[in-house]
């Protein structure tokens, strides 16, 4: 069975209608980021400043979002949140591959239609293997912006306290369906750094002031790039 969802997308809740939705969402990628791009929010006013595409890399519970919002309002950017987009896609997140094909897909082609009107976006989503960063680095490449890789660390007991509380307690713009199993599964995975590098920022007391500092590397990086 299958309900329909604002906008034409429906969310499969059994295994058979999962298959064929997730299927159906790869397919057809540019038509769900029109439909979605309304939900993202991005400057009332327009573009502000030179575009550029800030990529986040973490562990569920790191505090990616909560870093990625901060700098969209310092930036003026867009923020497109791939736990976003899963839950708005998906009843029941698996985390499993074709479905994290499908989000993806449409998560690109989101991030795409944002830089060609000129803003930019901060992508919050873990991007912890070289793989898994290939359709970013194309798209900033297509689009002919700076791409700033940010990685967001954490104290891992903090992680895994905020990763139980989201089990009782879901807190306010907390998206992620990710629990410890799936951050376990992630952590056993080594970390692939960037080959042209990366920034990186501690979840911790000096969050802010480290986001600043990262803020105003972008926008030199912008001003040298235009």
């Amino acid at each position: 069975m299958s309900a329909k969802r604002p906008g034409g997308l429906f969310r499969a809740s059994n295994g058979a209608g999962v298959a064929a939705q997730t299927r159906h969402y790869a397919e057809r990628r540019e038509d769900l980021a029109r439909q979605l791009r309304a939900e993202i929010w991005a400057p009332p006013d327009g573009p502000q400043g030179a575009p550029a595409l800030i990529a986040l890399i973490g562990l569920p519970g790191s505090g990616k979002t909560h870093s990625a919002r901060i700098l969209a309002a310092r930036l003026g950017a867009a923020h497109v949140a791939s736990d976003h987009l899963r839950r708005r896609l998906f009843v029941a997140a698996s985390y499993a591959p074709p479905e994290n094909s499908a989000v993806f897909a449409c998560l690109d082609a989101l991030v795409e239609g944002l830089l060609r009107e000129r803003h930019r976006v901060v992508l919050d989503a873990t991007h912890l293997t070289a793989a898994g960063r290939l359709a970013p680095e194309a798209t900033a490449a297509r689009c002919g912006v700076p791409l700033i890789w940010l990685r967001v660390i954490a104290d891992e007991a903090a992680t895994l306290e905020r990763l139980g509380r989201r089990q009782v307690e879901r807190a306010q713009h907390d998206h992620s369906d990710a629990d410890r199993t799936i951050y376990e599964r992630m952590r056993a995975q080594p970390f692939e750094a960037p080959a042209g590098g990366h920034l990186e920022v501690v979840n911790g007391p000096d969050l802010a002031v480290a986001l600043e500092r990262v803020a105003l590397q972008v926008e030199a990086l912008c001003a040298a790039a235009n």
